[in-house]
Parts: structure tokens; C-alpha cells; sequence
């Protein structure tokens, strides 16, 4: 391709050209997300709420720093980030990243989540 000024292309020269890079960029954006798995989330039960609760499995990362379990769960339409370290409580992520204290299960589909998390091994 010869090197052309600026000045020289036409308006729609230049809407042609948008438009292919749109379409470039658009293929680039559909190619990655048709080979992208989806997330596998597992359900775990109903909580004390009322709300449903799944696990999602592709999320459980193990800290061994903190001999521990990161793992985003979902109740009802929240989706929070949480820790354990396996002993029957866990911690909470706000928007922020801020971990709150520790908590005990108020049902048996947080306990199941805990222990699914703990005892989870990565396909």
C-alpha cells in the first residue's frame, strides 16, 4: 500500500476505511469469545435468604500463603468474591476488595459451597 497524505483522502475514503477496521476488530472480538469456555457454575443449594446459591468452579485458586481458597460465588443476582481457609467460615469481598471478618454458614447450601471449594480439584 503507497503511503498517502492525510490531506488526500476523501470523507469517504476515510468512512471506508472505519468501516474496516470496525469489521476487524468486530472478527478479532467474535473469535475470542466463540473459543472461550464459559464459566462452569454448579448449584449449591437454596440460603438462608431464600436466594439460590452456585459455585462457580473455574474461579477456586488456591492461596498458599493464606492455606486457603478464593472462589466467586453467586446468590441471587450478587456475584461476590470470596476466602477460605476450611474450617467452616469464609470472608467476603465488597466493590472494593476489602475483605470483611469472618463468617459462619446461616445454611446448608454455604456449608456445601465451602466444602465443594475446599475439596475441589481443577479438571
Amino acid at each position: 500500500m503507497s503511503k498517502v497524505k492525510r490531506s488526500q483522502l476523501t470523507l469517504e475514503e476515510l468512512i471506508q476505511w472505519q468501516a474496516a477496521i470496525a469489521d476487524v476488530a468486530t472478527l478479532g472480538i467474535s473469535a475470542i469469545s466463540v473459543h472461550a469456555a464459559p464459566d462452569r457454575w454448579e448449584y449449591m443449594g437454596i440460603a438462608s435468604t431464600g436466594e439460590k446459591v452456585y459455585l462457580n468452579l473455574d474461579s477456586i485458586q488456591l492461596e498458599p500463603r493464606r492455606a486457603g481458597y478464593f472462589f466467586t460465588y453467586q446468590i441471587g443476582n450478587d456475584r461476590p468474591v470470596a476466602f477460605t481457609n476450611c474450617d467452616g467460615q469464609f470472608q467476603v469481598a465488597d466493590r472494593n476488595g476489602i475483605y470483611g471478618g469472618f463468617m459462619k454458614p446461616q445454611s446448608e447450601a454455604i456449608r456445601k459451597m465451602l466444602g465443594r471449594a475446599c475439596t475441589y480439584r481443577a479438571r
